[in-house]
């Protein structure tokens, strides 16, 4: 949030009345702008005490969004969890209103990106300085419990580094040191899904593979972003290129580095730090150490050099002046050499065809020394060879660049997303910042992370819980299969599952508007533990209401199934299939009706805190696979009858079907 200040205040600084009244009721004097991002604009300034800021406003086309608002207000609660003196410290904010602002300390110096833009890769030991800072950075980072996501050369302040801090590397001076300034899009660790179904949110050249491919963002993508930005530091180059983004990941899944011209080991650094799949990466720590010790002196051998034949004989020029000459011309140069050397002549190796001799000047200054008469051949013209040129087979062929060498992919457009406190929130496309966003095609259930998903604040941007589908409709299929062998058992484990889903949801709400409000630690959990009772209660009072029109409605249908089977067919149906029916109808009402998406969103919360990854998947899918198989056996065994427990005194489908007779 810092750059180098300009000389004075441009003109254009106070055409914003926020910035008069930043002025006015805070004491800010702005001294001009300073950087754009895609949310805000950062601005210099003195505080009333004279210090040098960095203030930050939104744009003004969102600064009366709330959701920018929230944004905002997450990116100070991360930044405010972690103590560092290599991560921007955070002043003052006001986040409540459309005139939002934070405050930060100021950072002298360039960004890496504009150091390397200027001077090109920096050198190696440079570049070891800056990994060792920033990995250690990294580690208070993650240790707080914070994931970045958005590591890249513009988020990092050189601070006070000089042109010659720059272009070469002192051993005894001053070392580099680097700054993270944004954590615009940083979240917390538990909260390390993506910010909405199907979109993953990060910078495409620093963005790792395994984000894109599993929709998870975890401490594993803050190292790969870390490790892509030594390697720009170290060629000036993005290490997978440039352009549209599905290329650069294209690039970077094969594993089709750029990073020719560093040193041979931290070439291999490089390769192994920036692997596709991240169980071939080698361990954070591991990547620090060996980091420390590479030797950044040794380079690739470039192979032999090949003496290219230029078309015709070249002739070596016998040395000028007779052999005396050239011994005192050598004791005048040498001032010392061994006398046996001034005594040797140097001798011109003999020409085999005598056009092709070549005349020895006589040597500058040695006017008295004069060559031994040779006798000449008539004159020759100079000869101009023709160049040899081969059009249909160019040595280098330059290729075209198809529009800006690097461009911002916009936002995918997308339909109004359902907001699980149950209002239609559209995409907005002005939050198309440096970021990109990148369709998602699929769940892939191996992804790692701990329970919940990401969290939900009020007014944020909507973000659903992981998806579980085919475990969701599995066990909506045991329910009713429990529905033709015992009725009542059915219904009580769809209250049960129901009242446990929506306190589940609660839950999770409360704790994520905690954190996101500032607190730390165990404190949100406790508070939601405690007071899981009373939502407890209050959510089986709304499951019974949700479910009751449902089941009504479920129960005429089964009733006029059973009717109709009997009357047109001279026989009643089986007991079990009447039920199953009517739970069925149930079932999907109360999924999909009238406040449904809290018991959805807790429904998929609980199982994906029962399967986190693949193999738990795996088992809790052949858990319910095995539970269907018992159930539909023991249907086919009862012949399709029913047992009415715990009500097996009450009313039976056969009273009240006077038309069976």
């Amino acid at each position: 949030m810092a750059g180098m200040p300009p000389s004075r205040t441009p003109r254009r600084a106070t055409h914003d009345p926020r910035l008069t009244a930043l002025a006015e009721e805070s004491g800010y004097e702005i001294l001009g702008r300073i950087g754009t991002g895609g949310m805000g604009i950062v601005y210099r300034a003195h505080d009333a005490d004279g210090n040098d800021v960095a203030i930050k406003l939104l744009r003004h086309e969102i600064s009366d969004d709330a959701r920018a608002r929230e944004r905002l207000a997450r990116e100070v609660t991360a930044q405010k969890l972690v103590r560092n003196d290599n991560i921007v410290r955070i002043l003052d904010a006001e986040l409540d209103s459309p005139e939002a602002f934070v405050v930060t300390e100021f950072v002298p110096g360039p960004t890496l990106e504009d150091a390397v833009g200027a001077h090109g890769g920096l050198h190696p030991e440079a570049v070891r300085e800056i990994g060792l800072v920033m990995g250690e950075t990294l580690r208070a980072i993650h240790g707080a419990g914070v994931i970045h996501r958005d590591l890249k050369p513009s988020n990092v302040m050189l601070r006070g580094a000089t042109e010659a801090d720059l272009t070469g590397f002192d051993a005894d001076g001053d070392r580099l040191d680097p700054v993270i300034i944004d954590f615009g899009i940083a979240i917390a660790a538990e909260e390390s899904r993506m910010t909405s179904t199907g979109l993953v949110m990060g910078t495409a050249a620093y963005l790792d593979p395994e984000v894109i491919r599993t929709d998870h963002s975890g401490e594993a993508g803050d190292w790969w972003a870390w490790a892509a930005l030594l390697a720009f530091a170290a060629t000036g180059r993005e290490p997978y290129g440039s352009g549209r983004a599905d290329l650069v990941f294209l690039r970077a899944e094969r594993g089709e580095i750029d990073i020719d011209g560093v040193p041979t080991e931290l070439g291999r650094w490089l390769r192994s730090a920036l692997q596709s799949d991240p169980a071939q990466r080698p361990e954070a720590a591991q990547l620090l150490e060996h980091l420390a010790a590479l030797d950044l002196s040794r380079y690739d051998d470039p192979g032999d050099t090949e003496l290219l034949q230029a078309g015709s004989r070249t002739s070596v020029l016998p040395v000028a002046g007779a052999a005396g000459a050239g011994a005192a011309d050598d004791a005048q140069v040498s001032g010392g050499r061994r006398a046996e050397d001034e005594e040797q002549p140097t001798t011109a190796l003999p020409v085999q065809d005598e056009a092709e001799r070549t005349t020895a000047l006589p040597g500058h200054g040695s006017p008295s020394v004069q060559p031994a008469p040779v006798e000449q051949p008539a004159e020759q013209p100079t000869e101009a060879l023709p160049r040899i040129t081969t059009p249909e087979e160019p040595v280098t062929e330059a290729l075209p660049v198809m529009g800006a060498p690097t461009r911002a992919l916009p936002v995918v457009p997308q339909a109004p997303v359902q907001h699980p406190y149950g209002e239609a929130q559209p995409a907005d496309p002005r939050f198309q910042g440096p970021q990109v966003m990148v369709p998602h095609q699929q769940w892939d259930p191996s992804r790692p992370g701990p329970v919940g998903g990401q969290a939900m604040v009020p007014g944020a941007w909507p973000v659903p819980p992981p998806r579980r589908p085919l475990l969701v409709w599995l066990g909506h299929l045991l329910i009713v299969s429990l529905a033709a062998v015992a009725p009542y058992m059915s219904l009580a484990v769809l209250l049960i599952l129901g009242t446990m889903a929506r306190t589940w949801e609660r839950s999770h709400r409360s704790v994520s508007t905690q954190r996101m409000r500032g607190a730390t630690g165990a404190g949100p959990s406790w508070r939601a533990g405690l007071a899981s009772p009373f939502r407890a209660a209050v959510a089986l009072l709304e499951i019974v209401l949700q479910a009751l029109f449902p089941l009504i409605l479920g129960v005429l249908v089964g009733i006029a199934f059973d009717a109709g089977w009997t009357l047109l067919r001279g026989i009643a149906p089986p007991d079990g299939a009447a039920f199953a029916l009517a739970m069925s109808i149930t079932l999907l009402i109360t999924w999909v009706g009238l406040g449904s998406i809290t018991t959805r969103n807790g429904t998929h919360r609980m199982l994906d805190a029962a399967a986190p990854d693949r193999m738990w998947g795996v088992v809790v899918l052949v858990l319910l696979l095995l539970l269907l198989g018992a159930v539909l056996t023991t249907v086919l065994a009862r012949e399709g009858m029913v047992d009415y427990f715990p009500f097996s005194g009450g009313p039976r489908l056969d009273d009240i079907a006077v038309w069976r007779g």
